[in-house]
């Protein structure tokens, strides 16, 4: 399991907003829901307002689906879609899981 984490901030004006979160749902969501190897997304709002306000987990099944999901052409034009729209302010990070601790914990396993 890969964990790919973006974040970003919104678009300042309101109608690129309105565009913004009707392509998240009906197309930039979906289409990379759809890419052979993702597993699930997550999406977050920062709840103190300030920036980056939005952030994104991806879970792929390997390191090769998501390498092959940055060289699709719908995380190209997702990106590019979301520059152009007016956010800004990107950072990623990538995440394996831990060689000492590979398995999840909850609480009350032991």
């Amino acid at each position: 399991m890969i964990l790919y984490f973006i974040q970003w901030d919104l678009p300042d004006q309101k109608a690129n907003l309105t565009i913004y979160a009707n392509k998240a749902k009906n197309d930039w969501l979906p289409a990379t829901l759809a890419h052979p190897g993702v597993q699930e997304i997550r999406n977050y709002r920062n709840p103190m307002e300030v920036t980056p306000q939005v952030g994104i987990s991806i879970e792929f099944e390997s390191l090769e689906a998501w390498r092959d999901y940055l060289e699709s052409q719908d995380y190209v034009r997702i990106m590019r879609e979301l520059r152009i729209l007016g956010c800004r302010n990107f950072a990623a990070h990538l995440w394996a899981p831990s060689k000492y601790f590979p398995e999840v914990l909850k609480p009350g396993n032991k």
